[in-house]
């Protein structure tokens, strides 16, 4: 069990539920692997099957997507000090990934995979299902930002054929 790591899991959204046990933090890491990533290396390509789950621990990445016409453009860098975690989703479906994601930096990374997350939901539902739930209201929350979105652009389209 190491204090830096569980220190850092506390700090992630996505365990806000479960941060004040340190037992049940620590049964978590416990089914996590550590993966360093050098700069330039793709963790996760767009388009691909993915079934593991990334919490940075140190580094920069950048999330990139591809247009529908082929041109690649950076969304967003996301830094370790933001309290980062990405491909969650990969532990609830069994999708194509939407994004690509390349360290930007050195990186390291806390990773798990989805069997071991499923497991884990098999023998302490205790901490799984207040994770699950906030991968939930993740998904809830980018659903909600995407509709307005669509939202504004339609209404954007209909005014600009209206004149």
């Amino acid at each position: 069990m190491d204090k830096t790591i569980l220190a850092k899991l506390k700090q992630i959204p996505l365990f806000s539920d479960i941060k004040d046990d340190d037992k049940q933090i620590a049964e978590f890491e416990s089914i996590c692997d550590l993966r360093s990533v050098p700069a330039g290396e793709v963790i996760i390509k767009e388009g691909e099957h993915g079934s593991e789950m990334f919490i940075m621990l140190k580094g920069r990445v950048a999330i990139r997507r591809r247009t529908r016409a082929g041109d690649d453009y950076t969304v967003v860098n996301l830094r370790a000090e933001d309290n980062v975690f990405f491909g969650e989703m990969a532990l609830i479906d069994d999708d194509t990934r939407s994004a690509t994601i390349v360290a930007v930096d050195d990186s390291e990374f806390l990773v798990v995979t989805k069997a071991s997350f499923q497991k884990m939901g098999t023998s302490h539902p205790d901490i799984v299902l207040p994770i699950t739930m906030q991968i939930g209201k993740i998904l809830a929350s980018r659903l909600r930002k995407t509709t307005g979105d669509m939202l504004t652009i339609f209404d954007a389209l209909v005014n600009e054929l209206q004149q």
